[in-house]
């Protein structure tokens, strides 16, 4: 019997019987074409998720106009017939692979910029500037409205040609749908709004629409509960749309969260709770009172928690979205008793990271996403020795590949424990999960046999003795020399995120506006120190690196704590005794009285390694910070690319 019987017991979907309630979440890939057709690396994304053990897969939000409703430069399109044939080899490809392939219908409305639709500007219900694309929309006329429900019929009657056995109307995260659901964005007296009846008169009308154009096929419909903004869709709204909805002719409802000026609450930062969204599944489940499923959807990362939901009433599917990035065997590992094995998704972003510079999606912890076209590494006869040397991300990643792909590996790392970098980003304050990984890694290296050296600083005479065919040099990086040299109260801030000495005694001032920084003056604000955040630069310019999303709420968090102190533009002249002299860009000094001193000056590379390697003529390939500072996704990636090349 399966350590999980509800998650995987059989469900209705419409006229449809799934074999399991776990559904693959529609997430973009920018693995589309220029012109919004499907790739051979599309396919093979999708091919490999199916694979995993989802009943359903969701293709990622396929749009009905690319003249007016791209959401971004690439974006999956089925706005006229010559995409069909691209479209019907992708579905086949996921029905092959044992899942229901379903596809996503998107307009973007005003959550788009001028330059995804060649200069034109977008459309919406109402003139309402969007603060996130500073674009204000062209309100449509009504007789465009009604040709919008048009383009989502025709799409969906392409779509049915194309194979796919349901369809999902993104009605959330803002999105067109949404915008004339919402009182916040539809500021209309017609037909399509001014009241909450006639602002439910656009996706009603495209409900009918598609469900006319699809037949039986199952019709999802995915719906923003709550968009916490001021005058938006609250919880008593959504409630009674998606009665409406249901009404109207969806045979599931999909909750979600969130418009784009809240990104935070439909692209989950990494300190969102796990299940976060589960209450407003809920309370759209107890509305509907059984006239159709449910699918919930946020930060689900363990099959307990899945198993959990449905058991209490919250949902009667779950939607995994990241997480199927990160191991698209999740379903598979959970339905066979390995739930332990599972590579875990910690919302780190940085597939979002690579979505927003408008490159291919891609994970920190699983670099086959978006490479699923290419074969796995193995080694072609033997097995060959290699040595890492470094035991952060990269190291260890980089030793489990190695192992996987059939070498015999050694791993050495300078400190007592592994993990090194992943170590450093978990400890401040809600990045915890990054500890998952780190876990995981320490798992799957004893699972494989790599032997490990800790609390060995290996140089190249350790490496060259086991005289290995390939070195992975993980050695990762070292403060940059700062403005003030370290001792007395003055240390690394990165020394205290690593564990390496105890933060205090306060007040507590953190020389660095960087992420470190920022994270260092969190961490010892959450110790209950007071803190001094000093940086040169200006305050909109902290953390600048860091990923964008997260970076919102960490700024907001520290403009708001009320422990710390920022001095912007500020630099650190001296520090005599407890002393610390601060001297602001108008070259005004003061003077403040601290218990310790953490610089966070900027990281250099460690990768001296290299070169003994080179001289004697050892394939090697330097990976992470030892190459250059990065996240964790830079240095498993770059282990991952150094394994490939082999």
């Amino acid at each position: 019997m399966s350590e999980y019987p509800l998650l995987f017991s059989p469900v209705r979907l419409g006229r449809l019987t799934l074999p399991n309630r776990i559904v693959m979440a529609a997430m973009e890939t920018n693995l589309a074409d220029a012109d919004g057709a499907v790739t051979d690396a599309l396919v093979a994304h999708y091919r490999r998720r199916a694979a995993g053990g989802a009943a359903m897969v969701t293709v990622e939000y396929t749009c009905v106009d690319q003249t007016e409703g791209k959401g971004s430069a690439i974006q999956l399109a089925l706005d006229h017939d010559g995409l069909i044939d691209g479209h019907a080899r992708l579905s086949a490809a996921i029905a092959a692979a044992g899942a229901v392939p379903c596809l996503q219908l998107h307009h973007a409305g005003r959550q788009t910029s001028p330059r995804f639709l060649a200069g034109r500007q977008p459309v919406a219900p109402s003139a309402h500037e969007s603060p996130m694309f500073r674009t204000t929309p062209r309100a449509l006329a009504a007789d465009e409205v009604a040709a919008l429900v048009d383009r989502f019929a025709d799409a969906a009657a392409r779509a049915v040609r194309a194979g796919y056995a349901a369809i999902e109307l993104h009605g959330a995260h803002g999105y067109l749908l949404g915008q004339f659901l919402s009182p916040w964005t539809n500021r209309r007296d017609d037909a399509w709004g001014g009241d909450a009846t006639r602002r439910l008169a656009f996706p009603i009308a495209v409900v009918r629409r598609v469900r006319a154009a699809i037949g039986e096929r199952p019709l999802v419909y995915r719906l923003s509960a709550e968009e916490f903004m001021a005058g938006g869709i609250d919880p008593a709204e959504a409630a009674t749309a998606a009665r409406a909805l249901v009404a109207a002719g969806a045979d599931a409802i999909h909750v979600s969260t969130g418009v784009a000026e809240r990104l935070d609450t439909n692209v989950d930062p990494i300190a969102s709770p796990e299940g976060w969204r589960l209450g407003h599944a809920r309370r759209i489940r107890a509305a509907l009172a059984g006239a159709a499923p449910v699918i919930g959807v946020g930060v689900i990362r363990r099959p307990e928690l899945a198993e959990a939901a449905i058991a209490e009433g919250s949902a009667d599917l779950i939607a995994l979205g990241r997480a199927l990035l990160a191991d698209p065997d999740w379903p598979r590992k959970a339905r066979d008793g390995r739930s332990g094995t599972i590579r875990p998704c910690t919302s780190c972003n940085w597939c979002i990271q690579r979505l927003a510079g408008h490159g291919p999606v891609g994970c920190a912890e699983n670099p086959a996403v978006g490479r699923d076209h290419r074969p796995a590494p193995r080694v072609r006869g033997g097995a060959p020795q290699a040595v890492v040397v470094g035991g952060g991300p990269g190291g260890m990643a980089g030793a489990v590949m190695l192992a996987e792909a059939g070498w015999r590996v050694t791993l050495f790392e300078a400190a007592p424990r592994l993990g090194g970098g992943i170590d450093v980003s978990a400890r401040p304050p809600g990045k915890d999960k990054l500890g998952w990984y780190r876990d995981h890694l320490v798992r799957r290296l004893a699972e494989l046999g790599v032997r490990i050296a800790c609390g060995r600083r290996a140089g190249a005479g350790d490496v060259l003795a086991l005289d290995p065919a390939f070195v992975l040099v993980a050695t990762g990086s070292a403060d940059r020399a700062a403005d003030v040299a370290p001792g007395g109260i003055v240390a690394s801030a990165y020394d205290v995120l690593a564990g390496l000495r105890p933060i205090g005694p306060g007040p507590v001032l953190v020389y660095g506006g960087g992420e470190t920084g920022c994270e260092t003056a969190e961490t010892a604000a959450a110790e209950g120190w007071p803190v001094h955040l000093v940086s040169r630069s200006s305050e909109r310019q902290l953390a600048r690196s860091a990923e964008f999303v997260y970076r919102r709420t960490l700024l907001a968090r520290l403009r708001s704590h009320p422990r710390i102190a920022i001095h912007a533009e500020t630099r650190l002249a001296a520090v005599d005794g407890t002393t610390a002299v601060l001297e602001g860009s108008d070259g005004r000094r003061c003077l403040l009285q601290v218990g310790q001193v953490l610089l966070a000056q900027g990281r250099q590379p460690v990768d001296g390694l290299a070169a003994a390697l080179q001289a004697a003529g050892i394939r090697h390939a330097v990976v992470g910070d030892a190459k250059r500072g990065g996240r964790i996704g830079e240095a498993v990636n770059d282990a991952w690319d150094a394994v490939l090349a082999l």
